[in-house]
């Protein structure tokens, strides 16, 4: 009998749970984001129709904080739909989708879930920079 309680116990044992993405219409349509090539031969961000109706528009996004800079409050830094500790490049999991984010006020920094809103700018340029952004966010309470 002994026997069996410690197989059950065992069986039933299981790793910590993983957050799930916080996925929401728009992060599914800024998830579609694609690539093709300008007349530079250059791979550039092409984004789908239905996203770019919100360019300059306000839009709001639930999200994990992922620091660019080490620090307790932050200007500028990457949102996305997992935590730090579930991102590809910071611990395990898939390449998550991000965008970077400009507040207009410096945000404490959390491990929990926030939401933000700001204006959605979509970068199809090929340069350096990220492509989506909210600027002059702002935290949603």
């Amino acid at each position: 009998m002994l026997l069996f309680c410690i197989s059950y116990s065992a069986a039933t044992a299981q790793a910590p749970p993983d957050h799930i993405p916080l996925m929401t219409n728009l992060w599914k349509m800024i998830a579609e984001k694609g690539y093709k090539q300008n007349k530079s031969f250059k791979y550039v961000a092409n984004f789908p129709a239905k996203l770019k109706v919100y360019q300059n528009k306000e839009i709001e996004l639930p999200g994990y904080i992922i620091p660019i800079k080490a620090d307790f409050e932050h200007e500028k830094f990457m949102l996305a739909v997992v935590p730090y500790d579930q991102c590809a490049f910071c611990g395990q999991g898939d390449v998550p989708s991000m965008v970077e984010v400009h507040m207009a006020k410096a945000l404490k920094h959390s491990d929990k879930p926030v939401r933000i809103k700001g204006k959605l700018l979509l970068n199809e340029s090929g340069d350096d920079r990220s492509e989506v952004f909210l600027i002059d966010a702002r935290l949603v309470k």
